[in-house]
């Protein structure tokens, strides 16, 4: 199994420790920063790759 199919695991499981931990964690993170603000990598990767995200240079990605 690849490292996105156990991504997508643990986005099921949201009330694992692990994901509380973690959405806690981003959820504090996201408050510190601007309303608009450029994100250096998608959040979600395994999502962000299924809806055709490539890691190209000059591509931006902002989250609101």
């Amino acid at each position: 199994m690849g490292a996105y199919k156990y991504m997508q695991e643990l986005w099921r499981k949201k009330q694992s420790d692990v994901m509380k931990f973690l959405l806690r964690t981003r959820c504090w993170y996201y408050r510190q920063l601007n309303t608009v603000h450029r994100a250096p990598r998608p959040t979600r990767p395994d999502k962000a790759r299924r809806l055709g995200y490539r890691a190209k240079q000059g591509d931006m990605l902002y989250t609101a």
